[in-house]
């Protein structure tokens, strides 16, 4: 199981340490290892429902253990104390460290332990402060009134707040919850668990006891999204759920929510068979019927009441007793067959689990809860879908409580009842595009409204091909091109969020905007987003690729290459896109490297055994050996449409690279054809020692060594761009093969022939340029060869060599002064929200700026920053060209805004911020 690390933040007692100023933010890595990671104080893990959050912590919690007991652990490992929110009763107002501790001794001690009541009495606290304690708290977002709140942020930040200063300013401390309802707060390391690959789907069924039949039965069910399953099946839960099925059925469903009626069906069943009835009898399946009503009425009541997920067992069997208050008779069978199917679980570990006859037995307050969320939520969406009037459907459109059921409902709902709650839905889009239409320009937001209603539609709808979109899409592609062109970064990436909802056009046009944006987080949003996709077309598959060619170009360190590496996995199809990545980015290495030998061998005797250079000449001639490959394959590397715009940056060279990009063509198929040309014209050199040869002035030798240096010449100069070429041209990674790619450049051969076939008409647009430029570099290579180019070359070395090093002391004092310079920006900030802007504008530039937000994010918090959204939003339309209108922004921070215009990364962290601000 893989988790991205979203936004990572050091330990408490490290946060002072100043640490390298990083541009990305995303990085992947095995779950078990990022639980058992020490420099990290409060961390959030977050995943869909079923993604295996609560069996991780466990695992997690046994490991540990385990070690600790065999001794096999080191020194220092904490102890786990794993605890489950979900029936954490204290309402907000009351909440405190106490309580909790209060909560964590009652769940790890259910019998009363007074040892266990002793340590958390007396030594839990130094040792959680102390991080001898590592505490796991499982199901925050199913504490009751947090499940049942309207505005999620207020109820939320007291139970956040409580925990921090449970953990105090050392202590670790791990939190599982869903991202709806749960926390949304600064300072946290986030761990997002991924989806799982179809390689993990494989692995995972098969070590669900599924044989290859099996697997080859569902392989259409992993891989084709026209069924609906594509989204659904990568989680644990879901899979386990369809390896039961095939291994019952010996089949594959036909729907999604087949996966949970077989399941309920099997433990019926093995609950029948507990009350010692025989499963096919017609006794059996007349209690079969009355339980499979009452789970549907229980799971309704218990969603509808917002308490919680579980009730007391007195509840249980009141409500029992109204389901047979007709036949009394069958209320012990009806009880045990409920009680073996244990599809209904109990709080305390003395549950009798035997069965027998519970009305005897003592509740001793115990708590009954569904054996999975997601069950309770197939059972309570069976009843809304059979009883329309049971919930108002402006109620089940906007009230968080019935989230997941609506998306139930949707996925698997008759007609007659997904209709009339579409059409409750598409009303308060069109509520939200009639408020944004008569909003001022640059002044768009999501409302919070809209933000639920589409969450809803995406969680019901992604991955599917086909679903009832005739009302909802218009009016999602228009508030969506709102959102993008009035609306804040934020606002462009939770649009982002809203693909699996658009046409296929407007999908492909969004990703190919997103990745030609300077945003880092919009490009790792668009492509993350392209996994909920059911399917990729040519044009995202080809924006795809032009974005693995525009990343050389780009800076990114190792943890991004592997974060996007899993991101490429995760995408359907059969394109190899980690196998493309990885040689789109090793071919400017081998160009460079292709060159190096030859300028090595230049420097020594010119390449033609010619030792009459001076000293000062060979440099001079290694170094255009060197060069010229280089400046030419990034020159192709940034015509259009091979690359995006925002990546045609080659460090030094980007000046030289955009004069000679402005010489020649900014079109990749003109340059590719250029190229040709001028590689044709580049053999056709070998006419003249080939006719020395022959007339005897040239030895065979001398011949056979003009002939090598020429193709070792050759292959620099035009090997790279051919590759990249056929990458843009769709090329799979079967074709580029290493015996494949080395004559790759028979592509640019076959173009350039094409070209020169064209007649007289392509002289003076291929042939010509073509020319000039081989007789330029010609003319060029024999004025190094001069005395002149002797003096100018050693006093350019000289000034080069000079200007590096007083560029590394600049870069370091400049480094140093802006770290201080930031450090005193937190200094006059202190926390107050009001002096968060005044400290801002007192920075130089907008990579301190980034930096600035980036460490005030990262103090821990029980909610979002206490700052004028208004105020947010007014400098993130400045910093976008927005022309937003006047605000109470100072003289100063209006100069700063205008120079830092643009700047890609302080955007992204204004927007990370702007986010988390959004009311819920």
């Amino acid at each position: 199981m893989l988790v991205q690390d979203v936004d990572g933040h050091a330990a408490t007692g490290r946060r002072g340490v100043r640490r390298r100023w990083r541009r990305g933010r995303y990085s992947t890595q095995p779950l078990a290892e990022a639980l058992a990671r020490p420099d990290a104080d409060l961390v959030l893990l977050q995943g869909v429902a079923g993604s295996g959050k609560s069996v991780a912590l466990r695992r997690h919690a046994l490991s540990l253990l385990e070690e600790i007991e065999s001794g096999r652990a080191p020194a220092d490992t904490p102890l786990p104390v794993y605890v489950n929110l979900r029936e954490l009763g204290a309402s907000p107002d009351d909440i405190n460290t106490e309580l909790l501790r209060r909560y964590i001794v009652e769940q790890t001690g259910p019998r009363g332990s007074t040892d266990v009541a002793a340590y958390f009495a007396h030594c839990f606290a130094d040792d959680l402060r102390h991080r001898r304690v590592v505490l796991l708290l499982d199901s925050f977002d199913e504490i009751p009134a947090v499940l049942g709140s309207a505005t999620v942020d207020a109820v939320v930040s007291p139970y956040v707040q409580t925990i921090i200063e449970l953990v105090g300013g050392g202590g670790r401390c791990v939190v599982a919850c869903r991202e709806y309802k749960g926390l949304r707060s600064t300072g946290w390391t986030q761990l997002h668990i991924l989806g799982l690959s179809l390689t993990q789907q494989e692995e995972f069924l098969r070590a669900a006891r599924l044989d290859d039949e099996g697997v080859e039965r569902v392989r259409e069910l992993l891989t084709d999204p026209r069924r609906g399953f594509t989204t659904e099946l990568r989680n644990p839960l879901s899979l386990k759920l369809l390896a039961a099925y095939v291994r019952s059925r010996q089949s594959a469903p036909d729907r999604p929510s087949a996966l949970f009626a077989e399941f309920a069906s099997l433990r019926v069943r093995a609950g029948l068979a507990h009350a010692g009835l025989d499963p096919d009898s017609r006794r059996a399946a007349e209690i079969q019927r009355r339980l499979d009503r009452f789970l549907d009425r229980f799971a309704f009541r218990l969603t509808a009441s917002g308490g919680g997920l579980s009730v007391s067992e007195a509840s249980l069997r009141t409500a029992l007793r109204e389901e047979t208050e007709d036949v009394p008779v069958l209320r012990a069978l009806i009880d045990r067959a409920l009680t073996g199917s244990r599809i209904i679980g109990f709080s305390s570990a003395t549950a009798d689990e035997d069965g027998g006859d519970s009305e005897a037995a003592d509740p001793g307050g115990r708590r009954v809860f569904f054996g999975h969320r997601r069950v309770q939520q197939y059972f309570a969406s069976r009843y809304v879908a059979a009883h329309p009037d049971a919930v108002a459907r402006d109620e089940l459109a906007t009230n968080g409580r019935w989230r997941e059921t609506v998306v139930t409902v949707l996925q698997d709902g008759p007609p007659e009842v997904t209709g009339p709650l579409l059409d409750a839905l598409t009303l308060v889009l069109r509520g939200e595009l009639d408020r944004a239409r008569h909003a001022d320009a640059g002044e768009f937001a999501w409302s919070p409204a809209a933000v639920h209603v589409l969450e809803l539609l995406t969680a019901a709808y992604q991955g599917r091909a086909d679903w009832p979109y005739e009302t909802a899409r218009p009016l999602i592609e228009e508030l969506v091109d709102e959102a993008w062109r009035g609306g804040s970064v934020s606002d462009r990436k939770f649009a982002l969020d809203c693909l699996p909802l658009l046409s296929e056009e407007a999908r492909a046009q969004y990703i190919d905007r997103a990745f030609a944006g300077d945003s880092n987080w919009i490009r790792v949003t668009a492509l993350r987003d392209c996994a909920t996709l059911p399917s990729l077309t040519p044009a995202i598959r080809a924006s795809i690729r032009r974005l693995l060619i525009t990343r050389p170009a780009r800076r990114t360190s190792a943890a991004e290459t592997q974060a996007l590496d899993v991101d490429l996995e995760r995408l359907r199809g059969t394109d190899d896109f980690v196998g493309i990545r990885k040689i789109v980015d090793r071919t400017p290495l081998w160009v460079a490297a292709l060159a190096v030998p030859i300028a090595l061998t230049m420097a020594t005797d010119h390449g033609t055994g010619d030792e009459t250079l001076d000293l000062w000449q060979r440099p001079s001639m290694a170094l255009l050996t060197v060069v010229s490959p280089i400046v030419l394959f990034w020159v192709f590397q940034s015509t259009d449409p091979l690359s995006y715009p925002s990546g045609r940056r080659a460090a030094f060279l980007d000046g030289l690279v955009r004069s000679w990009r402005s010489a020649l063509t900014t079109r990749t198929e003109k340059a590719f054809e250029f190229l040709g040309v001028m590689a044709i014209l580049f053999l056709a050199l070998f006419v003249i020692p080939a006719a020395r040869l022959a007339g005897g002035h040239l030895t065979l030798t001398g011949f056979a060594i003009v002939l090598g240096k020429a193709t070792e010449l050759f292959w620099p100069m035009f090997w790279g761009q051919s590759v990249l070429y056929a990458v843009h041209k769709g090329w799979t990674t079967r074709q580029l093969r290493p015996a494949r790619r080395v004559l790759v450049f028979i592509l640019l051969i076959e173009r350039g022939w094409a070209a020169l076939r064209g007649g007289i008409r392509a002289l003076p647009r291929t042939f010509v340029p073509a020319a000039l430029a081989v007789v330029g570099l010609g003319g060029f290579y024999w004025f190094l060869s001069t005395h002149v180019a002797d003096v100018i070359g050693a006093v350019l070395f000289t000034l080069m060599a000079l200007l590096a090093l007083a560029n590394v002391i600049r870069t370091a004092l400049h480094d140093l002064r802006s770290r201080h310079r930031v450090d005193q920006a937190l200094r006059v900030y202190g926390g107050d929200p009001p002096l968060l802007f005044t400290a801002l504008f007192t920075l130089r530039d907008a990579t301190e700026a980034a930096e600035y937000v980036r460490r005030v994010r990262d103090v821990p918090r029980a909610g979002p920053l206490d700052v004028d959204r208004a105020t947010l939003r007014w400098c993130i339309a400045a910093l976008q060209d927005r022309s937003p209108q006047a605000t109470g922004v100072s003289p100063e921070g209006l100069r700063r805004l205008e120079r830092w215009k643009g700047d890609a990364e302080l955007l992204d962290e204004l927007g990370r911020l702007d986010e988390q601000l959004r009311a819920r």
